[in-house]
C-alpha cells in the first residue's frame, strides 16, 4: 500500500531537520529541505535520518532554538504522537510515546527512557536544554540497541561536541513574567591533540501563577547549568575521548494544582464505590471545625463550597496550602572512547553517572485545606524526596564482514542503578486530631536497587544493493532489591527487605528496501520488556513475613511498517514519513492510588495501534511548509487486575490522545546590501481530549482533560547589516488558550481529582552573536 502510493515520487523521509553547526551558522542560514541532513544514532551508529528504516523524530540546534525547545514540556508541542504530562507538578513529568507510560507516584520504570550522550539519564525534576546538538524521539518498542525498559520509545540528547576550531556563541533574552535568560559557550581547540568547550545557561522566571492562599507566585523558573567538554584526539591516531561533565541546579515554585471534582457518596454506572472522604470531612460546618485561621478568614465552609467559588476565580489563580517550592541538582557524566581497529572493525566504549536529588512541597488535592500535602518546611528533612544515582558501562564492536554487506554490531552493557523516596504527607492537618508535622504517621522512607547485565548482538546484511535484512537479539538479567530506611512507617511495622531477579530477551527483526534512491519502504517486528519491582508503599505475607508487594515484568512486541520519501515532489523539494504501527502489551504495568499511597500492578493485556505522517515542503526558494499527524487507538483488550489485593477492570487508557497533529510555515528573505535574512516563522499544535487516569471508568469517573490548539510565532532577524549578530522576537501560546496539561487522580484516595494547567501567552527578544 505504502509503495503504491509513494512509488512514483523521489525523496527519504521524516524529520525536523536542522543543520548541526554552530548556531550561528544555523540560525543565519535556512537550507532547503532536500540539503538538509540530519545525522542520528537510533541504531547506535551515526547514519542520515533518511536511511534509517525505524520512526524517529529528530531535531537539530537550529531547529531547537528557532522553535524554543529548551526543556522536556516543550517537546510534546513539536512532536506528535510523544505526550508529555504533568504529573503532580511541573516538575514531575511522564513521557508517553505510542500508550506507553509511567504513571506518577509509580514504582515502575519509565516505559520511554532519556539517553545523555547515549547514557541513561533518569531523575525526578524538568531540566534545561542548551548547547545541544541534536534531540531525537524514538518510537515503539527499541528491541535490541536499547535494551529493557524502553518500551514505549527513547529521547536521546545528544551534546554540541568540541571542535578543533575556536568558535563559540552568546544569546541573551528577556520577555514576560520578567524572564531573563543567557546562554553561551566557547571551543578552544588544543593543537593537534583536541579539544575543550565550555557552555552554559541561567535562567530565571516569576511564576504565571498566583496562589491567593499565601501570596506566592507559582510555576517559577530559576535554573543554573554549566557543562564542560574535553576532546583527545590526536590526529592521525584513529584515537578519540571525550569526556562531559554538567551540573544543573533547579530551584523556583512548582506549578500549583486545581480541583476540578469532589465525589459525593455513592457509586459510579457500573456499581463502583466512590470514595467520599474530602465530601464527608470537610463538609458544611467545616469553617467551625478548621484548625487554619486563613481557611476562616477566606470563609470556605467545606471542599463543595470551595469548588462553587473556585469558579469566580482566574484561570491561574489557585488556593493551595503548600508553597510549591522545589529544589533540585544533578551532576552527569559521560565518557566515550571510540578507536578505529581498521576500516572494518571500531572499539567503542561508552562510561556514564547520573546523579539527581531533588525535594519538593506539594499540595495533592488542590485546595486551601489541608488534606494531603507531599513534604513539610525546607528546615527539615522530610521534604518529598527523589534521590536517584545510575553507574553504567556499555562496549561495543561495530566492524563489516563479507565485502561490507554485512554490518553488525555487538556490545556488553552493565549497569548499576539505586533510586530512593523520603515520601512525607501531611494529612488531614487542618483537621482536629489531623496529624502535622514530623514524625508524624505517613512517612515512607525507602530504596531501591537495580543491577543489570546484558549482552547483543545486531547486524544488517544486504541482499541485493537495494534490499537489506537486519537481526538482533539482546538479554538481559536483572536483580532488584528493596529495603526500608530510618523512620518508614512499614520499616517501623517490621517489613523486612525483599529482592528477585528477572531475565529475558528483546529483539529486532526488519526488512528495508531501496525502492529508488530517494524512496524507503521499511517493515519491523520488535519486543522489549520492562523490569518488574516493588512497591515500598505496600506489603505481602511472604513465609510469615512482611515484605514489599511485588510486580511482573511487563513485556511488549509490535509490526510496524513505514515509508521515507526525501527528494522532490515533481519541482517540490519534500520530505514525507509515514509509519503503521500495531503493538500488543502483556502485564501492562499500571498504579493505584489507596489509602494514602499509590501501588503498582500489572493489567493482563493490552493493544496499540496507530498511524503517524510528517512531511515538510519548500514550495518556493522563500517559503517552506509542514506538518504531521498522529493516530493513536490504545485500548486494554484484558483490563482485568489485581493491584494491592484489590481486583479491578482498567480503562480507558490514560495519557494517549486518540489524534494529535501540528503544521507550520517559514517564510525567509534575503535583504538587500548583504543586511542579512529576516525570517517568520509560525507552528499549530493541537490534540484531542485524554485521560489523566485509567480508572476512569471504575474508581475515578470525571477524569478527562478537553483537547485544545496552541499557536506560537517567531520572527529573526539574522546576520544584522552583515554582522555575526542575530536577533529574534516570539510569541508562544499567541492566543493566552486556556489549557490543561495534566492531572493528578487521587480521586480513589481522598475523593478528590485535580488538574494542572498550562502555560499562558509567553513573548519576549532574545539578541545573541557568535564569534
Amino acid at each position: 500500500m505504502l509503495a503504491t502510493a509513494l512509488a512514483t515520487l523521489s525523496g527519504p523521509v521524516l524529520a525536523q531537520s536542522g543543520g548541526s553547526g554552530s548556531p550561528g551558522e544555523q540560525e543565519a542560514q535556512a537550507p532547503a529541505v532536500a540539503d538538509q541532513d540530519i545525522i542520528v544514532t537510533a541504531r547506535r551508529t551515526s547514519e542520515r535520518l533518511q536511511d534509517v528504516p525505524v520512526a524517529v523524530t529528530a531535531f537539530g540546534n537550529r531547529d531547537l532554538v528557532e522553535r524554543r525547545i529548551s526543556t522536556e514540556s516543550d517537546l510534546q508541542s513539536v512532536t506528535p504522537g510523544l505526550t508529555v504530562r504533568q504529573n503532580t507538578s511541573s516538575n514531575q513529568l511522564g513521557l508517553s510515546i505510542r500508550g506507553q507510560a509511567v504513571d506518577a507516584f509509580s514504582y515502575s520504570a519509565p516505559a520511554v527512557l532519556a539517553y545523555f550522550n547515549e547514557t541513561q539519564a533518569g531523575g525526578v525534576t524538568s531540566t534545561a536544554f542548551f548547547d545541544l546538538e541534536s534531540i531525537q524521539v524514538l518510537k515503539g518498542p527499541q528491541g535490541t540497541l536499547f535494551g529493557r525498559n524502553a518500551t514505549g520509545g527513547a529521547v536521546l540528547y545528544k551534546t554540541r561536541s568540541p571542535s578543533k576550531d575556536f568558535e563559540g556563541y552568546l544569546r541573551a533574552g528577556y520577555g514576560n513574567y520578567d524572564n531573563r535568560e543567557v546562554e553561551g559557550a566557547i571551543n578552544v581547540p588544543l593543537g593537534s591533540f583536541g579539544a575543550l568547550r565550555v557552555s552554559g545557561k541561567m535562567q530565571k522566571r516569576d511564576g504565571f501563577q498566583h496562589n491567593l492562599y499565601n501570596g506566592d507566585r507559582l510555576n517559577s523558573i530559576d535554573s543554573r547549568n554549566i557543562r564542560g567538554s574535553l576532546l583527545i584526539s590526536p590526529d592521525g591516531s584513529g584515537f578519540e575521548n571525550t569526556t562531559v561533565f554538567q551540573y544543573g541546579k533547579y530551584g523556583g515554585n512548582s506549578g500549583g494544582v486545581k480541583v476540578q471534582n469532589a465525589y459525593a457518596a455513592g457509586q459510579t454506572n457500573n456499581g463502583y464505590a466512590l470514595n467520599a472522604t474530602a465530601a464527608a470531612l470537610y463538609g458544611p460546618g467545616f469553617i467551625n471545625l478548621t484548625t487554619d485561621p486563613r481557611v476562616r478568614q477566606l470563609g470556605f465552609d467545606g471542599i463543595a463550597d470551595y469548588i462553587s467559588k473556585q469558579k469566580n476565580i482566574g484561570f491561574y489563580d489557585f488556593y493551595n496550602d503548600a508553597d510549591g517550592r522545589h529544589r533540585a541538582r544533578q551532576y552527569i557524566v559521560t565518557n566515550t572512547t571510540t578507536y578505529e581497529v581498521s576500516d572494518a572493525v571500531n572499539f567503542k566504549n561508552i562510561i556514564g553517572y547520573n546523579n539527581v536529588v531533588s525535594r519538593d512541597k506539594s499540595d495533592a488535592d488542590g485546595s486551601p485545606f489541608q488534606m494531603v500535602t507531599a513534604g513539610v518546611n525546607d528546615s527539615t528533612p522530610w521534604n518529598y524526596t527523589y534521590q536517584t544515582e545510575q553507574f553504567s558501562n556499555e562496549f561495543q564492536v561495530n566492524g563489516k564482514l563479507l565485502d561490507n554487506r554485512l554490518t553488525y554490531i555487538f556490545g556488553l552493557f552493565v549497569s548499576r542503578e539505586t533510586n530512593g523516596q523520603i515520601a512525607r504527607y501531611n494529612v488531614g492537618g487542618d483537621y482536629p486530631g489531623g496529624t502535622a508535622s514530623p514524625p508524624g504517621l505517613f512517612l515512607y522512607n525507602f530504596e531501591t536497587k537495580d543491577t543489570s547485565k546484558a549482552v547483543f548482538l545486531q547486524a544488517t546484511y544486504a541482499l541485493t544493493d537495494r534490499l537489506n535484512f537486519t537481526a538482533g537479539g539482546r538479554y538481559t538479567w536483572e536483580k532488584i532489591s528493596i529495603h526500608q530506611r530510618p523512620g518508614d512507617l512499614y520499616g517501623s511495622l517490621g517489613v523486612g527487605p525483599r529482592s528477585s531477579k528477572f531475565s529475558k530477551p528483546s529483539w529486532t527483526v526488519g526488512l528495508d528496501y531501496k525502492v529508488t534512491d530517494d524512496l524507503l519502504l521499511y517493515f519491523n517486528h520488535r519486543g522489549s520488556w520492562r523490569t518488574g519491582g516493588f512497591n515500598g508503599t505496600s506489603t505481602d505475607l511472604v513465609g510469615g513475613v512482611l515484605v514489599p508487594n511485588q510486580f511482573k515484568p511487563e513485556t511488549t512486541y509490535d509490526f510496524e511498517i513505514g515509508a521515507k520519501l526525501a527528494g522532490n515532489l515533481g519541482p517540490i523539494p519534500a520530505r514525507l514519513n509515514i509509519a503503521l504501527y500495531d503493538q500488543y502489551v502483556k502485564n501492562v504495568q499500571r498504579t493505584v492510588y489507596i489509602d494514602i499511597t499509590a501501588v503498582s500492578g500489572n493489567v493482563n493485556k493490552a493493544r496499540v495501534t496507530g498511524a503517524e505522517i510528517d512531511g515538510s515542503f519548500d514550495l518556493t526558494p522563500w517559503l517552506q511548509v509542514g506538518g504531521a499527524f498522529t493516530y493513536t487507538h490504545a485500548r486494554y483488550t484484558d483490563p482485568q487486575a489485581v493491584v494491592a489485593g484489590v481486583s479491578l477492570p482498567f480503562g480507558p487508557y490514560a495519557d494517549s490522545p486518540k489524534y494529535s497533529g501540528s503544521a507550520f510555515f517559514r517564510a525567509k528573505a534575503d535583504l538587500a546590501n548583504d543586511a542579512g535574512e529576516v525570517a517568520l516563522r509560525g507552528d499549530l499544535y493541537a490534540q484531542s481530549s485524554t485521560y489523566y487516569t485509567n480508572l476512569a471508568d471504575t474508581l475515578t469517573p470525571d477524569t478527562k482533560l478537553p483537547g485544545y490548539g496552541i499557536l506560537n510565532g517567531r520572527l529573526e532577524w539574522n546576520r544584522i547589516l552583515g554582522s555575526d549578530v542575530s536577533a529574534a522576537a516570539y510569541i508562544r501560546n499567541i492566543t493566552d488558550k486556556h489549557y490543561y496539561a495534566g492531572g493528578l487522580g487521587v480521586g480513589a484516595v481522598i475523593g478528590v481529582n485535580g488538574t494542572l494547567t498550562g502555560t499562558p501567552r509567553t513573548y519576549g527578544f532574545e539578541l545573541s552573536v557568535n564569534f
